[in-house]
């Protein structure tokens, strides 16, 4: 016999309200509104990202003097709580956890042909991104086809029960389920939702509950028959039937705020309706750029930003939105160093990308994954390694005059030519741990490049704290992974 599935525990009332409207209909300024009308029944405001909630908290302090209830969360918050809540509730893997059972996984899976591609590390990224789809869309192993990726799903949801885990999907599917399941789960306070323009399996159950315990109103950007909102159109039919009829429409009013060129772009994007009436000027509010290849196009960029600020507009005014700043870095700084124009990068950096993690990872590499004398003087010439550029280079251009590049050569003849041996390649291979190695080494690279009289200052020694600190909470992920599924090697 199957499980026994508890009932859906919902009252017969649905009062869920859609909001829709496009850009700047008003659509969270009656959220925020509506939150600060039913304030005193503790109400909940669901946001999209983590850095909206002090935001929105200042957009309510502006309209109102204090606020003494409520509560700002984003849908992961609010699965967090409601999970964690729950007495089986089970810990969590982090991201680089999950990476390392999904290399398990991939690693004792018969994959017959694909073999030769899960040797490499990309392989159990995709199969990452492939699971958290379905996980996303809670679909089970069993409602699959059979085939590879069927066999690797059910393999990696039977480790994660082996080891008594969640993931972050895991973590909400059951969250969602435990409200549709348990009264005491939810307390009857309003909920109110904006930003977000469509919704994964768990936090349309999640919604779906919530519609039937408290008053809840999600706001959409939508509006009906427009061909910029059709990748929204099956959320918003899906809302309005939940809403069963309680929708409010808000009308559009770009014109209020936007530059009339703008608003006229906003209201007609890709639409191909014609109109009598005469486009409005231009006046640099739409510029068009066209340039061959990522450089051509930034150096378009470069001079329309040099042009802005030689007619006074602020630098910090002034933003230049990417896809992604891996693959453009190299070419922005050609383009607007050239110019010389300043700027600042905002987003993430991939460790390896930063000068203390290339030298962190390249005598890792040499140690312990086959690196040869690129690797081991990329960490040598750094500065934190405790030798000076010029002695590493004399070094390197002996052993480059001798082409030397074996990793055991490389060894040998740096330390015979120095006359004394690499101490934090000796500890490295002296150590028990890896782990504990790593760890050293990550923070005598540090003491290295800015000793211990006096406190790192400048942009630069903050972006090696950072990076130090990211290496530090690694390893410490790490750490747990051990405790929890058994000793790593040290590749």
């Amino acid at each position: 016999m199957g499980e026994t599935v508890p009932p859906r525990l919902y009252d017969d009332r649905v009062p869920l309200t859609l909001v829709t409207g496009p850009a700047n209909a008003g659509k969270v300024a009656l959220l925020l509104g509506r939150y600060l009308e039913s304030i005193e029944q503790d109400p909940l405001l669901i946001v999209p990202y983590r850095s909206d909630v002090e935001r929105v908290e200042r957009d309510l302090l502006r309209r109102t003097p204090a606020l003494a209830g409520g509560w700002i969360a984003t849908f992961d918050q609010v699965f967090e709580r409601l999970a964690r809540e729950d007495p089986s509730a089970r810990p969590v893997l982090s991201d680089e956890q999950r990476s390392l059972l999904l290399r398990r996984v991939v690693g004792s899976a018969r994959l017959n042909g694909y073999g030769r591609s899960a040797r490499f590390g990309g392989f159990a990224d995709a199969l990452g991104t492939a699971v958290r789809e379905l996980e996303e869309a809670l679909a089970a192993p069993d409602q699959l086809h059979e085939g590879h990726l069927a066999g690797l799903y059910a393999a990696y949801r039977a480790e994660l029960e082996r080891l008594g885990r969640w993931d972050r999907d895991g973590q909400r599917a059951f969250a969602a389920g435990r409200l549709e399941h348990s009264l005491p789960s939810w307390d009857g306070r309003p909920v109110l939702a904006y930003g977000f323009a469509d919704l994964t399996g768990a936090e349309w159950r999640l919604l779906e509950a919530l519609a039937g315990r408290a008053e809840v109103t999600v706001s959409l950007p939508y509006e009906p028959g427009r061909p910029a909102f059709a990748s929204v159109e099956r959320t918003a039919s899906d809302l309005a039937r939940l809403a069963d009829g309680r929708i409010v429409e808000l009308p559009a009013r770009s014109a209020e705020y936007a530059h009339p060129a703008l608003a006229r772009l906003e209201r007609r994007l890709f639409s191909d309706t014609s109109s009598n009436a005469a486009p409005p000027a231009l006046e640099g509010a739409v510029r068009w750029l066209e340039g061959a290849g990522a450089r051509g196009l930034l150096e378009l960029v470069a001079e329309e930003v040099l042009e802005l600020l030689r007619a006074g507009a602020p630098a910090d005014q002034i933003a230049v939105v990417c896809p992604s700043l891996d693959r453009i870095r190299a070419p922005l700084e050609t383009a607007f160093g050239t110019l010389g124009i300043p700027y600042a990068l905002e987003g993430t950096a991939r460790l390896a990308r930063t000068s203390y993690g290339h030298a962190l990872l390249s005598l890792l590499r040499f140690a312990w994954g086959g690196g040869g004398r690129r690797e081991l003087y990329a960490f040598l010439r750094s500065p934190y390694s405790g030798f000076t550029r010029a002695h590493a280079d004399f070094l390197e251009g002996r052993l480059r005059g001798r082409a030397v590049h074996t990793a055991e050569r490389v060894e040998e003849e740096t330390v015979r030519l120095r006359g004394q041996p690499l101490p934090a390649l000796d500890a490295l291979r002296a150590a028990r741990d890896p782990l504990a190695a790593a760890g050293e080494l990550a923070a005598s690279m540090v003491r290295s490049a800015y000793g211990l009289q006096s406190p790192p200052v400048g942009e630069e020694s903050r972006l090696d704290l950072r990076a130090y600190d990211a290496a530090r909470r690694l390893l410490a992920e790490l750490e747990g992974w051990q405790s929890l599924a058994g000793p790593l090697p040290a590749e």
